[in-house]
């Protein structure tokens, strides 16, 4: 884990000055105008996008997305099996309220919601299309993060706190029996741009070149790496990438439904340091996604854009605040085997996936375990809250052997 902190820590100070440069770099954005054609000027200036989509836009909706929004209602109101928060805080009064608002971008409630009308079974069921919907859908996105994350709408998310001072509170929780492997991300968003289902083919090119040629800059010699576009990818590279585990794959039906796929794959690419032990993820759920890793449980090793109340803002409000998802792939097969495993990781702060993510299964009795909260808690409170977990985990783990045995 040590690794970990201090590789998220140095990338984040290395990146502030060589992110600053290419979002402040119009000469590059003149560069692609050029070869753009009917989009060169839309292309020139970063700002030109936000004037094209005031233009395109007035501040209610039209008469057809408001349909669309009660129609929705109308559908998960009789949904009598859905039992996700979107359902159960999307209520006629908040539809009222919030059905002819519209975000500067263009964003509407039904962007919002979405993905949880086409899926039922979903827990939560909403996204966010950009920053300004957690202020302009608050109403609803407020009562939704304070069911999931117990944070109320006068709560304030912590200041950044990476831990690097307290990496010793963190040794290795077992010698190799059950943790495999630690991972650590957390997400960020470029300012300026809106999230998923707002992006246009030219803002997924556009910000993949902006973060690619950021990272490919770096000098660090533990920190540099190569960038494989997705675009154009060969089946070697991809066979390797899958063989690493680095490669990520189109979004399941709760992602399509909330239109986070669009032009799928441009744009969108994985940069990895030499060791493999750093990883980036462009354009896949948010606009990046920064993982370090390492075999084994030696979690002292992870840290990372920011609103005053809900600290980093994220496409889906689950990962809001820190954005720190601190994991490990283990093999509990005692535990796990229990009835109210799901019920006993619930009470230590943890959530469980199969080792594909989320809304997969486990495979070989292998489980991907991780903090379940990131607001409301500073980056190392989220790392401490999975370490304590699964520590606990692997005690009752052991006080079951020893009664098998």
């Amino acid at each position: 884990m040590r690794v970990i902190f201090r590789l998220l820590r140095d990338f984040c100070n290395d990146m502030r000055g060589t992110m600053a440069a290419f979002l402040k770099n119009k000469a590059l954005l003149g560069g692609l105008a050029a070869a753009g054609g009917a989009t060169a000027l839309y292309l020139f200036n970063p700002y030109n996008r936000e004037v094209y989509m005031t233009n395109m836009q007035i501040n209610e909706n039209d008469a057809f997305t408001v349909k669309q929004i009660e129609e929705a209602y109308k559908k998960l109101s009789e949904a009598k099996d859905c039992k996700s928060l979107l359902k159960k805080h999307l209520t006629k009064e908040v539809v009222d309220e919030l059905k002819h608002r519209k975000t500067k971008m263009g964003a509407s409630l039904y962007d919002v919601i979405r993905s949880g009308v086409f899926n039922l079974d979903a827990g939560v069921g909403v996204y966010a299309p950009d920053a300004e919907s957690y202020r302009t859908f608050a109403p609803l996105f407020d009562k939704i993060i304070e069911d999931y994350h117990g944070f109320k709408p006068t709560d304030k998310q912590p200041p950044v706190d990476l831990g690097a001072d307290k990496v010793s509170e963190f040794p290795p929780l077992d010698d190799g029996k059950y943790v495999l492997s630690t991972r650590i991300r957390c997400g960020r968003t470029l300012a300026g741009y809106p999230f998923n289902p707002l992006l246009t083919q030219d803002d997924y090119l556009i910000m993949e070149k902006k973060v690619s040629d950021a990272l490919l800059s770096v000098k660090d010699k533990e920190l540099k790496g190569i960038y494989y576009p997705l675009a154009g990818m060969t089946k070697e590279t991809q066979n390797k990438l899958i063989a690493d585990h680095f490669l990520f794959k189109e979004g399941d039906r709760h992602l399509q439904h909330a239109n986070a796929c669009n032009y799928w794959p441009k744009g969108r690419g994985i940069f990895h340091n030499n060791d493999k032990t750093f990883l980036i993820w462009v354009n896949e759920e948010d606009h990046m996604r920064i993982i370090s890793m390492e075999q084994g449980s030696n979690v002292g090793k992870v840290p990372f854009s920011r609103d005053d109340r809900l600290g980093w803002l994220t496409f889906c409000p689950t990962n809001l605040g820190s954005t720190v998802r601190a994991s490990v792939h283990i093999k509990l097969p005692l535990v796990s085997a229990r009835k109210d495993f799901k019920d006993v990781c619930e009470k230590l702060n943890l959530q469980v996936r199969g080792i594909h993510g989320e809304h997969s299964e486990s495979e070989g009795g292998v489980y991907d375990i991780s903090n379940k909260a990131r607001l409301g808690l500073s980056e190392y409170q989220a790392v401490k809250q999975m370490y304590d977990g699964v520590k606990t985990l692997i005690d009752m783990e052991k006080e079951m052997e020893g009664k098998k045995n």
